[in-house]
């Protein structure tokens, strides 16, 4: 497994400085707000119909949409294989920070600048 996950040991407010890093592009930030959408309606769905199946084709749609936003969009690798449990709860944060409109403050407190798209990308592309 720790060949698989490459930043174990990397710590939480490490990995939500790079995440962010990583989600500059509007774009990318409103893939992953879709997919948690998407994740979290096929959940609820999931508990209401009685149908797990749900629930897992919901978040592995929402996973897809994610990673391939990186690709497609940011132009750079997706976390996940840096710490797939802080990705999670890192996404959930961002949705977050964004519906209340203080996404931005969290960039300037991080000392990353605007939330935009910059002109070389974080991380190499695949």
């Amino acid at each position: 497994m720790a060949k698989l996950f490459t930043g174990l040991n990397v710590t939480y407010s490490d990995f939500w400085r790079m995440y962010l890093d990583a989600h500059r592009n509007p774009g990318t930030r409103m893939a992953h707000y879709l997919a948690s959408v998407l994740g979290l309606t096929s959940t609820l769905v999931a508990i209401d119909q009685g149908q797990v199946a749900y629930m897992i084709g919901g978040i592995a749609m929402g996973y897809v949409i994610a990673i391939l936003s990186h690709r497609f969009i940011e132009g750079n690798r997706p976390l996940i294989r840096v710490n797939p449990i802080f990705g999670m709860f890192a996404d959930v944060r961002m949705c977050f920070l964004a519906a209340t409109g203080r996404l931005r403050a969290e960039y300037a407190r991080l000392g990353l600048g605007e939330p935009l798209p910059q002109k070389e990308p974080a991380v190499k592309p695949l």
